[in-house]
């Protein structure tokens, strides 16, 4: 393939709209994980252990942030949540 045929390539334009919209997402996702890590430290101070439902909850939202990366970084061409399962589900492949 040459320069104007790889140019004209309707994947590689769908893909860049994807990667704009998962970088986007991975943003919003950054500050989730960072106010996560806040409150399980308090929950470590206070009360001595950490708080499982949000422990459970950062498991899933971790593996999300690695789906978006492989994805943006063209290591895998599955597209994430809401394209896949959620991580963790068990679901997908």
């Amino acid at each position: 393939m040459d320069v104007k045929e790889n140019v004209k390539n309707v994947d590689t334009w769908l893909r860049g709209l994807f990667i704009l919209i998962f970088a986007v997402f991975f943003y919003f996702l950054c500050g989730i994980l960072w106010l996560l890590v806040v409150v399980q430290f308090i929950f470590k101070v206070v009360t001595g252990s950490l708080n499982k439902q949000l422990e459970q909850f950062s498991v899933g939202l971790v593996e999300y942030a690695l789906q978006i990366l492989r994805y943006v970084t063209f290591q895998s061409e599955e597209r994430p949540f809401p394209f896949s399962p959620w991580p963790g589900t068990g679901k997908s492949g």
